[in-house]
């Protein structure tokens, strides 16, 4: 199985970035910036970059914003325009309107600032009816430290254990910043198993899987979910 990781920052060191991916075992990786100004910047940096990478790119905008009224007019602004959209969750109120917007693809990190999960029974419901992914992000629990690093892993179990019971899709990442920030395929799915995720799933949540179904809507032919022009 090819493996995808899908919520990288490229703004410290990209040729790094891309050559320990590489190395690590990665199949492709999702480039992750905050405005689709940004995204546009970095697709030209590729374009203009003198050697190619073996890895599948792919370039994703994530939105921050503590209005969620304004999130689904931004997500269907971007549909189009980018492979992955992620929410920057945290907020109860962000989460939910993420998990009910079928143009989101993952409310990254719902458990910061947060003490109860991030997620209830509710939205994992909502997650599941409009293919939502729940983040399980690596480096929100290697930054924190003492207590609050209990926290960070005491609300992913409890986000766990909806995933397990509701089903909604979900996905493992590293959150990485910089080259440091990076981890293997296997390091994330030693992860999942710590936080009691299915293997099978587990697997499916660091293929291409989500980012193929995403191309199909950038072309042309896609209508929603199981429509298509032929």
């Amino acid at each position: 199985m090819s493996f995808y990781e899908y919520h990288v920052h490229a703004e410290v060191d990209v040729n790094g970035m891309l050559t320990l991916l590489e190395r690590m075992g990665w199949k492709g990786v999702c480039f992750v910036s905050k405005s689709l100004e940004d995204v546009s910047a970095l697709r030209d940096q590729f374009a203009s970059m003198p050697s190619k990478s073996p890895l599948d790119v792919s370039f994703g905008l994530k939105i921050e914003t503590s209005h969620p009224d304004q999130m689904q007019k931004l997500a269907r602004k971007a549909r189009k325009a980018v492979e992955v959209i992620l929410v920057h969750g945290g907020n109860i109120e962000v989460n939910r309107v993420a998990c009910e917007t079928p143009e989101i693809d993952v409310l990254a990190h719902p458990e910061m600032g947060r003490n109860d999960g991030g997620i209830d029974l509710v939205m994992a419901k909502l997650a599941k009816k409009n293919n939502v992914a729940i983040e399980f992000n690596m480096r929100n629990v290697l930054i924190s430290n003492r207590k609050t690093r209990a926290d960070v892993f005491s609300s992913m179990l409890e986000n766990a254990k909806l995933v397990r019971k509701y089903k909604p899709p979900f996905i493992l990442t590293s959150g990485a910043v910089d080259p440091y920030d990076l981890r293997a395929p296997s390091e994330l799915l030693s992860f999942a198993r710590l936080l009691g995720l299915n293997p099978k799933y587990s697997k499916i949540a660091i293929s291409g899987k989500m980012l193929l179904e995403n191309r199909k809507r950038l072309g042309g032919k896609w209508i929603m979910p199981g429509v298509e022009v032929e």
